[in-house]
């Protein structure tokens, strides 16, 4: 699961990095107003899950004036995938043990940990549609960032690695 969000998330912000600067800071409308909004939300969003997930309580999230360009949400996202990684590889029991967080808003929320972590790929892959939609309107192709992809990607490579003689490896 956060393996294929961490190569979506490579995937779709390197060809954000293609953008100009007019096209990234566009303000186009939606949930947010830009490319660049949506990517700060998007990388915004993983620190603070990492940073429940850490214990620590989140109060906000980094604006796309703190999150100016797509080096600064690349670091955001790295930093944040090992954090999120350990807490999907927990012991099955484990992800089904109450998770207890406060929102931004003050609300105490308790729900099983598993619901929380599928929440982070879910919103990952709706703001990918939406920064993907965005670059079609300020005329840039967006790569693909189907999970059916990444799975063909990650079996082929599989494949060749075990199809590769044993002096080689």
């Amino acid at each position: 699961m956060f393996e294929f969000n961490r190569w979506a998330d490579e995937r779709l912000l390197t060809a954000c990095g293609q953008l100009t600067d007019e096209q990234y800071a566009r303000e186009i409308g939606g949930s947010f107003p830009s490319i660049r909004a949506t990517v700060a939300h998007h990388a915004g969003a993983l620190w603070a899950w990492a940073g429940r997930f850490e214990g620590r309580e989140v109060k906000g999230l980094p604006t796309a004036t703190e999150v100016p360009d797509i080096a600064t949400a690349l670091r955001l996202i790295a930093e944040s995938h090992g954090t999120l990684v350990r807490e999907a590889n927990r012991p099955a029991e484990e992800l089904h043990q109450i998770f207890t967080f406060r929102r931004m808003n003050g609300q105490i929320v308790s729900l099983p940990r598993w619901a929380a972590l599928r929440h982070v790929v879910n919103h990952g892959t709706y703001h990918r549609g939406q920064i993907a939609n965005m670059m079609r309107q300020v005329g840039a192709a967006p790569p693909s960032t189907d999970v059916l992809l990444w799975a063909i990607e990650q079996h082929a490579a599989e494949q060749a690695a075990a199809e590769q003689p044993a002096s080689q490896a």
